[in-house]
C-alpha cells in the first residue's frame, strides 16, 4: 500500500466537516489496534522491560519464530491480495501501468533465469568488476562488487539487496498513507508543507534502518545464500540520525501550532502508524530480528483497507452475507500464498535438484524475492488516488 496516500492528497489545505465516526474495520477502536497498536502493546514490555523478567526474555527470543509461523495466515495473504486487486481490474488498468505490472515482473523474471541459468558463470576477476570497484575506490567507497565467485549468487544478492531497499519505502508510505486517510475520515485538514513534513519524516526512518545494516562491512544469510553488505560510510548512519530527529521536531511543532491556531488535535488513529513506525524502525537496532516482526505488523496494517475495498464491493454489488465472503477472501488468499511461497518453490527445487546445482534453495529464494520486490511496484500504482475503482471502494 505504498501510495494509498495519493488518494487523499486533494484534501490538503481544505476544510471538511468532521467525520468521528468514519472507520474502515467495525469500528475505530478495531482501525486503531490494526494500523499500530497491536505493535505497540507487544513493543512496550519488550524494550522497557525485557532485561528484568525472565519470561521476558524468553518471550523476545520466541518472537521473530511466531511471527514467521503467523506468516502464514496474515502475511501471505497481504502479498495476494495485492495481486488480486491490481489484475483484476481489467486490462486497460494493466496496460496504463505497464511498466509496474508487465515490464518489471518479466525484468526480473529474465534475470532470475539468467542467475540460474549461467550459476557457475566467473565474476570476481572479470573486466566489469574490476571497473566498476575502481570506480568505487575513486570516489573513496569501499563498496565492492563481485564478492562471490559466480554470477548466479552474485546477482541473488543483489536482489536480496533491492528488496531490504525497497522494504522500508513500503513500510514508511503505508505508514504516510493510513494518516492520510484518517486526516480524511476525521475532516483534520493538512496543509501541503505538513503533509510534506510527515511523508519525508517518515521517509527518513527508511534511510536510518537500511542504513544500519549497510554502514559496515561483513555478511548475513538468506536461505543459505551468503550476501555481503555494501559497507557503507558510517557518517551516512549518522547523518540519518540527525535528519529523523530534525523532521519529526518540525512536524511536532507544526501540531502544536495548528492546536494553538484552531484548537485541533490529530485523533489517535490518525497517530498511531506514525508512532509504530518510529518505535519499531528505531528500535530495531537493538534486535534484528525482529525484522520479521515488523512484516508481521505492516501487514496487519495492510488488511483494514483491503477489507473496506472488498466490503464495499461486495455491498456495492447487493451481495449478501459480506462477513462470511470476506473470510472466504482472506482464507483463499491464505492458500493461494500457501502455494505461492512454500509448495510451488519447494516442489521446483525438489524437481530441479536445484540444491545440488547451486547449493541454495534456488526457486525458494527466488520467488520469495520476485513476490516482496514485485509487491512494492504493484502496490506504488494500487492505491492511488487516479486509480477510480480502489478510491471509489475505500472511501464508499
Amino acid at each position: 500500500m505504498s501510495t494509498i496516500s495519493s488518494a487523499t492528497e486533494t484534501t490538503a489545505g481544505i476544510s471538511q466537516p468532521a467525520q468521528p465516526q468514519r472507520h474502515l474495520l467495525g469500528s475505530r477502536l478495531l482501525d486503531f489496534w490494526m494500523l499500530g497498536g497491536f505493535s505497540l502493546l507487544l513493543w512496550f514490555p519488550l524494550y522497557l522491560l525485557v532485561n528484568h523478567s525472565a519470561t521476558l526474555v524468553s518471550l523476545g527470543l520466541a518472537l521473530p519464530a511466531a511471527a514467521l509461523a503467523l506468516a502464514y495466515a496474515v502475511n501471505h495473504p497481504h502479498f495476494m491480495a495485492s495481486y488480486k486487486l491490481a489484475y483484476t481490474q481489467g486490462h486497460r488498468f494493466v496496460l496504463q501501468n505497464w511498466y509496474q505490472l508487465l515490464a518489471v515482473p518479466i525484468a526480473m523474471l529474465c534475470l532470475l533465469a539468467i542467475a540460474y541459468l549461467n550459476w557457475a558463470a566467473p565474476i570476481s576477476d572479470s573486466g566489469v568488476t574490476r571497473s566498476v570497484n575502481a570506480l568505487f575506490a575513486g570516489l573513496g567507497l569501499e563498496t565492492r562488487i563481485g564478492n562471490h565467485p559466480n554470477l548466479g549468487s552474485e546477482i541473488l544478492s543483489y536482489f536480496v539487496h533491492f528488496m531490504y531497499f525497497t522494504v522500508g519505502w513500503h513500510y514508511s508510505k503505508q505508514t504516510f498513507g493510513c494518516m492520510m486517510v484518517y486526516a480524511k475520515f476525521d475532516g483534520y485538514p493538512l496543509s501541503t508543507l505538513h503533509r510534506n513534513l510527515i511523508r519525508y519524516g517518515l521517509l527518513s526512518t527508511w534511510w536510518i534502518s537500511w542504513l544500519w545494516s549497510q554502514c559496515s562491512a561483513g555478511s548475513f544469510p538468506f536461505y543459505g545464500l551468503t550476501v555481503h553488505r555494501l559497507n557503507l560510510p558510517y557518517v551516512w548512519f549518522q547523518i540519518s540520525y540527525a535528519v529523523v530527529a530534525l523532521l519529526f521536531a518540525a512536524i511536532i511543532v507544526l501540531f502544536v501550532a495548528r492546536y494553538m491556531n484552531d484548537r485541533r488535535l490529530p485523533s489517535l488513529n490518525f497517530l498511531v502508524p506514525m508512532v509504530a513506525l518510529l518505535t519499531w524502525h528505531v528500535p530495531l537496532f537493538g534486535n534484528p530480528q525482529f525484522f520479521i516482526v515488523i512484516a508481521l505488523f505492516h501487514s496487519l496494517q495492510y488488511f483494514p483497507f483491503v477489507a473496506k475495498v472488498e466490503s464495499t464491493r461486495y455491498r456495492k454489488n447487493r451481495g449478501a452475507h459480506t462477513g462470511l465472503r470476506l473470510l472466504g477472501f482472506f482464507g483463499a488468499m491464505a492458500g493461494v500464498g500457501y502455494l505461492a511461497f512454500y509448495f510451488v518453490p519447494e516442489s521446483l527445487d525438489a524437481v530441479s535438484q536445484s540444491l545440488s546445482y547451486t547449493g541454495t534453495p534456488f526457486f525458494m529464494m527466488a520467488i520469495v524475492l520476485f513476490i516482496n520486490i514485485h509487491h512494492y511496484f504493484i502496490d506504488n500504482v494500487l492505491w492511488r488516488f487516479k486509480n477510480k475503482e480502489v478510491r471509489d471502494l475505500l472511501f464508499g
